[in-house]
Order: structure tokens, then C-alpha cells, then sequence
């Protein structure tokens, strides 16, 4: 009976530790350079809202038409990089980006993914910020109205 039992203790062990699935974690950069892009062709919105600096993509291609968001902490000041080591790292474009941001936030990516920002400083000097990248919530809709039944023509006319 004990060695029953101890069988199905490890059979129950070795079954758990087989659903756990190991993430490879890649970083993503991408440059940000919106001194150079031209308005009509711009799809960024960079703001500060409290204590965080965020970068909209205006483009609703995640869940529930979710637009990808980034941000971080504003006491956070990022990291200079000199433009010869910014031609060393490896910058995706824009519609890869959106794909990484996608399957990160659908859950689909069997890697987890660290997003990057590189914007352009003062002095032409690049500053590299780690960001987070909000997942989307579901909005939900409010109701706000009420079914008024008609009042009939002769209630009217007797008051």
C-alpha cells in the first residue's frame, strides 16, 4: 500500500512540473524619433500623466481595440548611449513592435518580452528607457436610458 501511494505521489509531482513551460525573455528597442517624422506621418502620443511618461501608439490593434501603451517612472532618468553604441543594438521597426505588444498582451508569445524606448535627448544624446507595457482592460459599457411609456392623447388634453 505505501509503495501505491507512493507511486501516485510522484506520478501527481511529475505531472505538475511538466506543465511548467520555461519563457525565454528577449529585449525589444525601438527608436523613437519623433523630431524627424513628419506630423501627418506620426502615430505616436508621448505625454506625462502623475509621475509616469507614456508612448501611445494611436493604432487600436490589440484586445477590445486596445491601443499599445508604454510607460515608466519619470525618476527613473534611462540611460545615455553614444551613437556608436546605438549602432550596436539591434532597433525593430514599428509593425514589429505592434506584433510583439500583440502576443504579449493576447498571452500567445512562448517569450516574454522587455520593451525598450530609445528617444532622442538634449544635445542630440540617446536615452535608453525600460518600459511597461500596459495590458489592455475591457470597457464596459454603461447604460443610460430609460423606456418612458407614451401618455395617451385625451390624459393630456383633461389637464
Amino acid at each position: 500500500m505505501k509503495y501505491f501511494l507512493i507511486v501516485i505521489l510522484w506520478l501527481n509531482i511529475y505531472s505538475a512540473s511538466a506543465q511548467k513551460v520555461a519563457n525565454n525573455i528577449d529585449t525589444v528597442y525601438y527608436l523613437l524619433d519623433t523630431a524627424n517624422t513628419m506630423p501627418k506621418d506620426r502615430m505616436w502620443d508621448v505625454g506625462i500623466e502623475s509621475q509616469y511618461k507614456y508612448f501611445t501608439v494611436k493604432c487600436p490593434c490589440l484586445k477590445y481595440n486596445s491601443e499599445p501603451t508604454f510607460v515608466y517612472n519619470l525618476k527613473d532618468s534611462g540611460q545615455s548611449v553614444s551613437n556608436a553604441s546605438l549602432s550596436k543594438i539591434k532597433m525593430v521597426s514599428l509593425p514589429t513592435l505592434i506584433d510583439f505588444a500583440k502576443k504579449t498582451t493576447d498571452l500567445t508569445a512562448q517569450t516574454l518580452y522587455v520593451f525598450y524606448i530609445i528617444e532622442i535627448g538634449k544635445d542630440n544624446e540617446y536615452i535608453v528607457h525600460k518600459t511597461r507595457l500596459l495590458t489592455p482592460r475591457k470597457r464596459e459599457a454603461s447604460v443610460d436610458f430609460e423606456n418612458v411609456t407614451p401618455t395617451p392623447d385625451k390624459k393630456r388634453r383633461n389637464k
